[in-house]
């Protein structure tokens, strides 16, 4: 059975690792992430780094637990986007995923940019492949509503979440001509044609 002062430690260490994955989220945004070291964190925090470490063994460690937190957000994000009208769910879940990346850039950087995170694999992190578990039932829901099926749900989910990713992507580095409104309104105008060549029915 466990106790009133396990559950207060379990509460409490769970607490101390959400200031330690905001401090680190601080950091990044203001500095970047090569700035993000447990030591600095420490001393964002006023604790020593060796306090820091019961909880995080290194900064990738650190890194892949907020990538999970990152992922879980966007799912999150998605799934409410995906409960509105079925006429405008597409560009509702596109706004939601544009939302979050440009909301959480140092997150959303971190989600994308970490060296040897796999996906597409059974080493893909959970959090991420509910994500994507998320995205693609939204994607069968709205071509289902259409009178249609999706000719390849997974091949429609990794292109559909690839156009995504690549018009955030681009637009975060300033390689779209007219700034972040222009980027926008070109991927949402993008939207149906491409969606519209992943139905059959």
């Amino acid at each position: 059975m466990v106790t009133t002062s396990q559950r207060r430690r379990e509460r409490e260490r769970r607490e101390m690792r959400a200031r330690l994955l905001q401090a680190a989220r601080v950091i990044a945004a203001e500095e970047g992430w090569n700035a993000v070291t447990i030591r600095r964190i420490a001393g964002r925090l006023e604790y020593s780094a060796p306090v820091l470490y019961q909880h995080f063994s290194s900064k990738e460690e650190l890194l892949t637990e907020l990538m999970a937190v990152g992922f879980a957000e966007l799912a999150g994000q998605l799934r409410l986007a995906a409960e509105g009208p079925p006429e405008g769910r597409l560009a509702a879940m596109a706004g939601a995923y544009w939302a979050f990346a440009f909301a959480s850039p140092e997150l959303y950087q971190a989600m994308n940019g970490m060296d040897g995170v796999p996906f597409g694999t059974a080493e893909t992190p959970e959090e991420a492949r509910n994500a994507f578990r998320t995205f693609r039932a939204a994607l069968q829901e709205i071509a289902r509503a259409r009178g249609a099926e999706l000719a390849d749900p997974a091949g429609a989910t990794d292109t559909m979440w690839a156009f995504l990713h690549g018009c955030v992507s681009l637009a975060m580095a300033g390689r779209i001509a007219g700034g972040t409104e222009r980027a926008r309104t070109l991927m949402v105008s993008a939207l149906e044609p491409l969606f519209a060549a992943q139905v059959e029915g």
